[in-house]
């Protein structure tokens, strides 16, 4: 019984050891990102937020092309609660002047991007929109706009 004991110490101890420099190993490997990326994407992100907008207060088909991917769609929930969804017409020259929308926020997950903005209504109405958008082709595109009316919060 003693040899096994004398044994198993050593062998414990090696694979604890092993186990360790490869967790170490592991955590150099992950991929962190960097600020430098972190930002330049943020870049790229918010202005084909702004180009989305132009687009859609002025109709510019340019500025649609540039921010919108065309194979996209808009998804949503109406006010009778019933779902819907139609894909981007980048040829389109209609425009929508009667709200002004907000930034509330930017979340990038590497090549996949969230945004979060809040329309406020000439009329008084407040609505939420989310813009999901990928990098595809070193660019930047919303491939889905998703938004809610009547939310209170």
């Amino acid at each position: 019984m003693k040899v096994t004991s004398n044994l198993f110490f050593p062998l414990l101890i090696l694979i604890l050891f092993t186990s360790s420099l490869y967790a170490q190993e592991a955590e150099k490997n992950f991929e962190k990102p960097t600020l430098e990326t972190d930002f330049s994407d943020r870049q790229a992100i918010i202005k084909a937020t702004d180009s989305f907008f132009i687009g859609d207060h002025t109709g510019s088909i340019k500025h649609k092309k540039i921010s919108m991917h065309e194979k996209g769609a808009y998804r949503y929930v109406d006010r009778n609660g019933e779902y819907s969804e139609f894909k981007f017409d980048l040829d389109s020259d209609d425009a929508d002047t009667s709200y002004k929308e907000e930034l509330l926020s930017v979340e990038i997950y590497g090549k996949l991007a969230l945004v979060r903005l809040r329309l406020a209504e000439l009329t008084g109405g407040v609505h939420y929109k989310l813009l999901t958008l990928h990098k595809a082709g070193g660019e930047w595109k919303i491939t889905t706009i998703t938004w809610g009316s009547g939310i209170t919060q």
